[in-house]
């Protein structure tokens, strides 16, 4: 198709998705069609087979700010409430150009859905949480569109490598497209510190879909990064739209410490913790990286190099999982005062044993406004 003929939202799509992934010969192919060499591979036609199961619930959205098209990716859809379809999308839709944390508001963006059966509809935005980069666009009620249903994975889970499916709609053509790839056990390069990785070779209309595996376990939610994919964690995500629904936005626990997962740290580090600490051998633990200046008293004599062991008996294997359990508290609290929650600690400085009590609030006063957030790359 010539540039003359080319319509605003081709032109958005050819500048911004093709070409920054993939090869030249694969940014090619894609254009005519979002077919991809891992398609005709045996893991790739048994993951289409996993996911056309999904594909009514697999949605595109663009967005368009004044006329002009802001960004495509994909949704999937998971509710439907009262007259609306709810569908859970990244917030990059929205996000303004040239900024971490901040988005259009519902009035100032147009959001179109482009649903599987080539019928397209306008979306509206309910909700934007910076914090996890995650969205949700509703629609009028599409009895015909079924909801995906969430659930956490099995303990350990996601501490283990093992083939997994990004999902994705291609808003230009409207098909849907999947790309397979591997969990991998290594810590991400941004500033998030739940997030998971995966090797899916995805563009960045795949940002928003799922990542599931070949048993049709849903993983996440996916992102984009140059070498590896990112991927918000669905117990995290499950929970964002279960506050949502009760509260119309998420409550975001307030600890003010920074890790990472003992099963991520390079194997030279981990061989001397275990030396000292052999149950940390099983993957148990969280390493604190650093302690946001809010309050000392908040933090039990906690330093940065300890390990977090358990969390009032449950035993700690990753940071989603410490953030699912937040979640989880603040969700049933009834008012909001502080919650103390007792944490079985290892020091490595000294080979030391001991017990801190930890102050959880909800973020949302501006004594918590030192504490650590995620931080997304622009795009």
């Amino acid at each position: 198709m010539s540039q003359d003929n080319s319509s605003p939202r081709d032109a958005f799509w050819k500048e911004h998705f093709f070409g920054d992934t993939f090869s030249d010969l694969d940014a090619a192919a894609e254009e005519d069609g979002p077919s991809h060499p891992q398609d005709f591979t045996k893991e790739g036609l048994d993951a289409k087979e996993v996911v056309l199961c999904l594909s009514k619930s697999i949605v595109s959205l663009v967005s368009s700010v004044d006329g002009v098209p802001l960004f495509g990716c994909t949704g999937t859809v998971v509710n439907h409430v009262g007259s609306e379809t709810w569908i859970l999308t990244s917030a990059t839709l929205i996000r303004k150009p040239g900024t971490d944390h901040d988005a259009y508001n519902e009035d100032e963006v147009k959001i179109e859905v482009l649903l599987d059966n080539k019928r397209s509809t306008t979306g509206c935005l309910a909700m934007c949480n910076m914090q996890y980069n995650i969205a949700v666009v509703t629609v009028d009620l599409q009895f015909g569109l079924p909801i995906v249903a969430f659930n956490d994975l099995p303990e350990c889970y996601s501490m283990l490598g093992r083939s997994v499916i990004a999902v994705g709609r291609d808003s230009k053509s409207q098909v849907l497209m999947v790309r397979h790839g591997n969990m991998i056990r290594k810590r991400s390069k941004l500033d998030c510190s739940e997030l998971l990785l995966c090797t899916c070779p995805v563009s960045k209309t795949f940002i928003g879909g799922l990542v599931m595996d070949f048993e049709r376990r849903i993983i996440g939610i996916t992102f984009f990064g140059e070498d590896t994919t990112p991927v918000v964690p669905i117990e995290i995500v499950s929970r964002c739209l279960k506050h949502f629904k009760k509260f119309r936005k998420i409550k975001l626990p307030c600890l003010c410490i920074w890790g990472h997962a003992v099963h991520s740290v390079e194997l030279r580090s981990l061989e001397i913790l275990c030396l000292n600490f052999p149950e940390l051998s099983y993957g148990i633990g969280i390493v604190v990286d650093q302690i946001s200046g809010v309050s000392s008293e908040n933090f039990g004599g906690i330093e940065a190099g300890d390990i977090i062991c358990s969390i009032d008996g449950v035993v700690m294997r990753s940071v989603a999982q410490l953030t699912a359990m937040l979640l989880d508290m603040l969700f049933a609290m009834k008012s909001q005062k502080t919650m103390v929650l007792q944490a079985v600690m290892r020091r490595p400085r000294d080979n030391s044993k001991f017990v801190a009590q930890l102050n959880i609030w909800e973020n949302c006063s501006v004594k918590c406004s030192n504490s650590f957030c995620n931080r997304w790359p622009l795009l």
